[in-house]
C-alpha cells in the first residue's frame, strides 16, 4: 500500500483522511449540540415573554456558535479534502473501498433555515448525503418598550395677522324671578352668544335678625278720624270700610251690606173693628138697561163682563117641551108611555 506522510505526523494518507473525517464529524456533533441549545434557548424564549430578548440573544449567540462549528466543519473537510487528494495517488486502495472509511473530505455540508417565531430548533444529520441540516426560529417579538419622555416645547410662533372686526356683541337683561329661600341663585343666557339675554333667579333672603329698637321720635301731630259715608250693600255682599283721608286725618267711609230676610212671624191676634169708612164710589158693576124678567149672564172670565139675558128652555134642558098651559091642553093620543101617577083624578075614577 502507498504510504503518503502528510505534513502533520508521520501516519499515512488514510490515517490522515480518516482523521480530519473524524474532526469533521465531531464539529458536525458540536454544530448539532449547538443548534439542540439553539433549540432550547428558542423554547425559552417562547415560554417566558419576561426573559424573550435574553432568550433570542442566547438563540443567537448558540446559532453563531452553530455557524462556527459549521465553518470550521468545513474548514477541516478542506484539509481532509487536500489530505485526500495528496493521497489519492498512492492510496488507491483506500479510496476503492467507501466502507473502509467515512468520505466526509468532499461531501459534508450544512444547511441552515430559519423557522417561524415560537417553533421549535431542529437539527437533522443524513449520513448518506453527509448533510447536516440546521432548523432555528426567529426570535419572539420583545415586549414594547415604555413610552419615551416629553420632548422640549417648541419655540414660539409668529403672531398672526389681525383678523377684520366682529359685529359688537349685545347684553340685555331678561327675565327676573324671585326663588325659594335657601335655592341657589342662577343666571342663563336664553339669547346667543352674540346678542346674549340675561335670564335671573334669586332666591328669597332669609330672613335678619331683629335690629335694636330705635330712639324715641319727636312727638308727633295727633291723628284725626272721621266717620264718611254709610251706604247699604246688597244682601248677601261684603262689608267694607275704605280711608277717603289720609293717614294722619282718616275719614272712613262705610258700606253695610242688607241682613238677609228674616223668617214669617206667627199671625198677629184680630185687632178691633175699626169704624165704619167713608162711601166709596160706584165701582163697575151690574150692567144698566135690561128688562123684567131678564138674569145677569157671565159672559167671559173677565171681571165685569156680563149682560142682561133671557133663559131660554134649551138653557135649562127643557127643548122639547111644547109651550103650552096645561089647563088648555085638550090631550093627545100620542102619549104611549106614562110614569107611575101617586094620586090624581082621571076620568072614571079617583085613585
Amino acid at each position: 500500500m502507498p504510504i503518503y506522510r502528510g505534513p502533520g505526523g508521520s501516519g499515512d494518507a488514510t490515517n490522515d483522511a480518516t482523521n480530519q473525517s473524524v474532526i469533521a464529524q465531531n464539529s458536525a456533533n458540536q454544530a448539532s449540540a449547538s443548534a439542540s441549545a439553539a433549540s432550547t434557548s428558542a423554547s425559552a424564549a417562547a415560554s417566558s415573554a419576561s426573559a424573550a430578548s435574553s432568550s433570542a440573544a442566547n438563540a443567537a449567540s448558540n446559532a453563531t456558535d452553530a455557524q462556527t462549528y459549521a465553518s470550521n466543519a468545513n474548514t477541516y473537510a478542506g484539509n481532509a479534502s487536500s489530505s485526500a487528494s495528496a493521497a489519492a495517488s498512492s492510496a488507491a486502495a483506500a479510496l476503492a473501498s467507501e466502507t473502509a472509511s467515512i468520505n466526509l473530505a468532499n461531501n459534508f455540508s450544512v444547511t441552515a433555515s430559519t423557522l417561524s417565531a415560537g417553533a421549535s430548533a431542529t437539527a437533522s444529520y443524513n449520513s448518506g448525503t453527509y448533510v447536516l441540516s440546521l432548523g432555528i426560529p426567529t426570535g419572539a417579538t420583545g415586549a414594547t418598550g415604555s413610552t419615551g419622555a416629553t420632548g422640549a416645547t417648541g419655540a414660539t410662533g409668529a403672531t398672526g395677522a389681525t383678523g377684520a372686526a366682529g359685529t359688537a356683541a349685545t347684553i340685555a337683561v331678561g327675565t327676573v324671578t324671585t326663588g325659594a329661600a335657601g335655592s341657589s341663585a342662577t343666571v342663563s343666557n336664553s339669547g346667543t352668544t352674540s346678542a346674549a339675554v340675561f335670564d335671573f333667579s334669586i332666591p328669597v333672603g332669609a330672613t335678619g335678625a331683629t335690629g335694636a329698637t330705635g330712639s324715641t321720635g319727636a312727638a308727633g301731630a295727633a291723628a284725626t278720624i272721621a266717620v264718611g259715608t254709610v251706604s247699604t250693600g246688597a244682601a248677601g255682599s261684603s262689608a267694607t270700610v275704605t280711608n277717603s283721608g289720609t293717614s294722619s286725618a282718616a275719614i272712613f267711609d262705610f258700606s253695610i251690606p242688607t241682613g238677609a230676610t228674616g223668617a214669617t212671624g206667627a199671625t198677629g191676634a184680630t185687632g178691633a173693628t175699626g169704624a165704619t169708612g167713608a162711601t166709596g164710589a160706584t165701582g163697575a158693576g151690574v150692567p144698566t138697561g135690561g128688562t123684567t124678567g131678564q138674569f145677569l149672564k157671565k159672559n167671559s172670565g173677565t171681571d165685569y163682563d156680563t149682560t142682561w139675558y133671557t133663559i131660554t128652555k134649551s138653557d135649562i134642558s127643557l127643548g122639547n117641551v111644547e109651550n103650552t098651559a096645561l089647563s088648555t091642553w085638550a090631550g093627545s093620543t100620542n102619549i104611549t108611555t106614562v110614569g107611575t101617577i101617586s094620586t090624581g083624578t082621571f076620568a072614571g075614577g079617583t085613585y
